[in-house]
Formats: C-alpha cells, sequence, structure tokens
C-alpha cells in the first residue's frame, strides 16, 4: 500500500492547517478568543518545546565531535564561513534591489500626503548605538558562565540619565546616556557554538588513545539526541495543522488598500526567496563545485519541506545531515557544517527583514537612498546576529 513520504505528509498537514483554520475563521460567527487559541495551538506548542528542548544538546555534540579531527576542522570552518558571509550579503543586496525596484511600500498607497511633511521632520529616537551592537555580539561570543548561556544573552541597555529626564534635556545624544545592561531571555547560541568548536579543536590536539573515550562520549549522544529527534518529527504533521490553523486564526480582516500592500510585500518577499534559492545559491554551487546544483536541490526537498513546517532552521538540522548523509557527504563534515549553518547562516532572514525595513519607509513616504538601506540593513544584522534562535 502506498505510503507518503515525510516530507509529503509535512506538506499535507500545511495544507490540512490551512484549510482547518480557514474554515474556522469563516464558519464562526465570533473570533476566537486568546485562550481558546492556546488550546487549538496546544498540542504545536508541545511539539515546538519538545523540539527546542533537544536542539542544544543536538548541535554542541554535533560540533564537537566534528571538530576534534583538527586537519579537517580549520578549513571546513573557513570555508563553510565565508560561504555564510557571502550568501547572506548577496541575500541583503538582492532584497535592497527589488525593493528599489518594485517599490511594494508605495502601491497605491496610504494617503498619507497631509502626514508626510510632519513624518520627514520628525527623527524616531535611537535606543541603540551600532558599536554597542558589535560589542554585544562579541560579549556573546565569549560567555562568562555557560550555564547561563544556554538561557539568556547579554545586551547592553542605554538609559538617561536622571538628571536629564526633566522635558528641556529630551535632546540627549545616545553617546552621552548611562550604559547598563541586562539579560535577555534566550539560549546564547553563537557562544555556545564557539565554545563547542574550542573544545572539539582542543579535543583533537590529543592523541588517539587519550581523546577516544571523550570522542567516542559525544559521537554517541550525537547519535541518540539525533534518532530521539527523528521520533519528536514523525509527529510533525499532525502538529503542524495546529500550528497552521492557529495562525490562520490570528490573522486579522483587511481592507482593500492594506491588502494591495501586503501583496506587494509578500509578493517582492516571495521573490526574493525563489531568486536566492533557485539561481543564486545554485550559481554559488556550480560556480565552486562545476557541478549540477538541480540534483542536490532535489535531495535535500525533505529538509526544505520540514524547515518551512516547524519555522526553525536547528530543528531541521537531523533531516538535514540525513540529506547530506544520502548525498554522499562526508559525515565529519556534515555534522559540523550543518549545525553550524543552522545557527549561522542567514540568508532568508536578511532578505526578510531588509524588504521589511524598505517596506515599512516606503509607506510612511521616506525615500532612503541606497546607502542609507544598505547602511540600515547591516546595523540590523548585527542586532540579528544578537538576538537570532
Amino acid at each position: 500500500m502506498w505510503r507518503p513520504s515525510a516530507p509529503a505528509r509535512i506538506l499535507l498537514g500545511i495544507l490540512a492547517g490551512l484549510a482547518l483554520g480557514l474554515a474556522l475563521r469563516y464558519w464562526t460567527a465570533q473570533p476566537w478568543s486568546e485562550r481558546e487559541l492556546m488550546y487549538l495551538q496546544f498540542p504545536g506548542e508541545i511539539f515546538i518545546q519538545m523540539v527546542n528542548c533537544l536542539v542544544l544538546p543536538l548541535v554542541v555534540t554535533s560540533i564537537v565531535s566534528a571538530s576534534s579531527d583538527l586537519g579537517k576542522s580549520g578549513s571546513i570552518g573557513i570555508k563553510a564561513l565565508y560561504y555564510y558571509i557571502t550568501t547572506t550579503s548577496l541575500g541583503i543586496t538582492l532584497s535592497i534591489l527589488l525593493s528599489q525596484i518594485i517599490r511594494p511600500g508605495q502601491w497605491d498607497s496610504f494617503d498619507l500626503s497631509a502626514d508626510k511633511s510632519n513624518i520627514t521632520n520628525v527623527k524616531p529616537r535611537i535606543n541603540f548605538v551600532t558599536a554597542d551592537v558589535f560589542l554585544d555580539l562579541l560579549r556573546n561570543l565569549y560567555p562568562d558562565n555557560l550555564i547561563r548561556a544556554c538561557l539568556s544573552q547579554y545586551q547592553t541597555v542605554l538609559v538617561e540619565p536622571k538628571q536629564s529626564a526633566s522635558s528641556e534635556n529630551m535632546g540627549i545624544s545616545t553617546y552621552d546616556m548611562d550604559i547598563t545592561y541586562r539579560y535577555t531571555q534566550g539560549t546564547n547560541i553563537l557562544g555556545l557554538v564557539l565554545c563547542s568548536l574550542v573544545f572539539g579543536l582542543a579535543l583533537g590536539t590529543m592523541s588517539d588513545e587519550q581523546k577516544w573515550p571523550l570522542q567516542g562520549f559525544f559521537i554517541g549522544l550525537n547519535t541518540v539526541i539525533a534518532e530521539i529527534i527523528e521520533w519528536v518529527i514523525k509527529s510533525a504533521p499532525i502538529s503542524v495543522v495546529f500550528l497552521i490553523s492557529g495562525k490562520v486564526l490570528r490573522s486579522e480582516e483587511s481592507g482593500a488598500t492594506e491588502m494591495a500592500h501586503l501583496v506587494a510585500f509578500v509578493g517582492t518577499v516571495l521573490a526574493g526567496l525563489a531568486i536566492q534559492a533557485l539561481l543564486v545559491l545554485p550559481l554559488v554551487f556550480f560556480i565552486s563545485t562545476g557541478h549540477s546544483p538541480y540534483r542536490i536541490l532535489g535531495a535535500i526537498g525533505p529538509a526544505l519541506v520540514n524547515a518551512f513546517g516547524t519555522s526553525s532552521s536547528t530543528a531541521t538540522v537531523p533531516t538535514t545531515i540525513r540529506c547530506l548523509d544520502k548525498l554522499g557527504v562526508d559525515p565529519q563534515v556534515s555534522r559540523f557544517v550543518a549545525p553550524f549553518g543552522a545557527t549561522i547562516n542567514m540568508d532568508g532572514i536578511a532578505l526578510y527583514e531588509t524588504i521589511g525595513a524598505i517596506f515599512i519607509t516606503q509607506m510612511r513616504g521616506l525615500d532612503l537612498s541606497l546607502v542609507e538601506s544598505i547602511a540600515i540593513r547591516y546595523d540590523k544584522l548585527f542586532i540579528e546576529l544578537n538576538q537570532f534562535y
């Protein structure tokens, strides 16, 4: 009897979630309350929590076990980092070009003509300095407490001095504000990745007799965690039904003008993602290897569908590794590059966030130059590196 593959089951779950959400939305007279939505999404919430619980040990054990081979780790790590920076930069450039060509924020735009003279004269309050964000990135790379790094991230906070709280001192510069800090909730993946990498490299300097017990422990633990995640992922087709249907019910009705903006924005993002995934990345692959990239795209289909259904790149790491193994990639390479890329590489979010920022400025009647668009994007990139999951 025919049985659909795992990616097909997840895709069917996504479609079923969309259908269920639309049916519940238009067949119920009253909008759903937050409590009702919480009940509906509860199975999906449990699924995401189970995956998130296993992602951190999977990433740590994968990087330690793979980087313990000192000869391969250095060259592979440098090549991978160069690739990630290159593709993210290409994604940013593509998003800026598409935003300037399509101009989604100006499609049948809102009538803001009366407000534009005021809007252009208003200087928004800037609550951060780019240098602070970059320094926070370095601080998070070198955590002072590994246990705390599993739970929180360092963030610089600028506050106005007490003596400047009066209205006549509201123009105080951000450079003159008091510098404090806080730890925000969320795993410091960057710091843990670097610590795991250093630990693995140090392990690789030892003799085979000395390193094998510890190396074998991490390899075995990584295999066990990957197997458990495979069990959890089997529940994804059912879980995504509840996740997607809840998101559909949370979405708000839009008027014709808002819908025109939404269609333009979503269309620009999808066009950018399609060009990046189907043209830019395959071209980079072809230039680097000389082989056809489209055979690879077909082979990694399960990872793509899994990522779309769970909305998590790190949760897709086991599926990605399995796809790479089927392609004949060296296991030591796949177990190092896959978790590293899932936490560092940011092509999609870089493209999406750039288009979103330019879209908002266009809607408000502000016309950014190409240089200003690039400056905004790279400022935002440092913030994302500090806050990504």
